[in-house]
């Protein structure tokens, strides 16, 4: 591992500061809070620290740290999204050749492969698992749950390994803060876009954009996402990304659109697993990241932002 980047370790300094004020904060907010309100709080709260930890060890090992979290957060995104849409109608077969996409996928990035990465597994999982399926003679439910498996494949491992794929444009685009700055700028830019839309929504939220998939999602939450995304841009591309500087007026284009399209995508990658959990009747993926839900709760809108910021970024540079 090469000397970590003095941009990034400062970056990073800022970054647990923050956190640590905004554990402070919460604790003293929720010393009279109802205890149940309190632990579920408390319990997102230390998520939060075990994402920020994570995180900072993908961006110090590069490529292969954010190949390998990013592997774990879709192996664990598909486990829940097959039991979500019924793993027992799927066959045995389908649910192997589902996982099998995962390490294929990844070590493809890792290895250098982006090109094959883009094209082997979309081509790939459509004519295996529908081959799985047939060599089985498995045909009750064969276009619902192919269909099922295959999407859910695409997005949880092939549109969020986008995110990974960044660093390919390291080495012709290099951030001040080293070859993980794209990779920073999507994933930080859309979880701050989420806080940002669930605080704003929860304290003044009153017009709702889709009622019947997602009835918590306010045009004021909305545009607090879209406030705080845009602003962040403009304020953390110097460090991690390598538009020209905001000053100029490339520069603060590029920013404040990718802001905007992070915002964007994020809303319909979230409404779009949303819109999975109403089908199937849950309100979360699962329980394991207290206060959140599943994975695939914390991933949604990061499904969508890295594949359109990857391709944004290829037409722009």
């Amino acid at each position: 591992m090469e000397k970590i980047n003095t941009h990034l370790l400062w970056l990073l300094i800022g970054t647990f500061t923050a956190l640590c004020g905004g554990t402070i904060v919460r604790i003293v907010a929720l010393r009279k809070a109802d205890p149940e309100l309190a632990k579920k709080r408390m319990g997102s709260l230390k998520v939060w620290w075990t994402l920020a930890i994570l995180l900072t060890l993908a961006a110090v090992f590069q490529r292969p740290g954010a190949a390998v979290l990013l592997a774990a957060a879709s192996f664990l995104g598909v486990r829940e999204f097959l039991k979500l849409i019924g793993k027992q109608h799927i066959g045995k077969a389908a649910v192997i050749v589902a996982f099998v996409s995962i390490p294929l996928q990844y070590a493809l990035i890792v290895l250098g492969l982006e090109s094959e990465a883009k094209f082997v597994l979309p081509v790939g999982m459509l004519m295996l698992l529908s081959t799985v399926r047939l060599l089985n003679g498995e045909t009750q439910g064969f276009i619902r749950t192919t269909a099922g498996v295959y999407w859910g494949v695409m997005l949880l491992v092939y549109c969020l390994s986008h995110a990974a794929l960044l660093f390919e444009l390291a080495a012709d685009h290099m951030p001040a803060v080293g070859a993980s700055g794209w990779f920073l700028f999507v994933v930080i830019i859309t979880e701050m876009d989420d806080i940002a839309q669930a605080l704003v929504g929860r304290a003044i939220g009153r017009r709702k954009i889709t009622p019947t998939i997602s009835p918590n999602k306010t045009w004021e939450g909305f545009l607090g996402g879209v406030i705080t995304s845009v602003g962040l841009s403009i304020l953390l591309a110097p460090l991690l990304t390598s538009f020209p500087p905001a000053s100029t007026f490339r520069g603060l284009l590029l920013s404040a659109g990718s802001g905007l399209l992070i915002v964007t995508a994020g809303f319909f990658g979230d409404i779009n697993m949303s819109a999975v959990k109403r089908d199937v009747g849950v309100k979360d993926g699962s329980s394991i990241l207290p206060g959140m839900g599943g994975i695939i709760d914390r991933v949604d809108s990061l499904t969508f932002t890295a594949p359109a910021f990857y391709y944004f970024l290829c037409l722009v540079l």
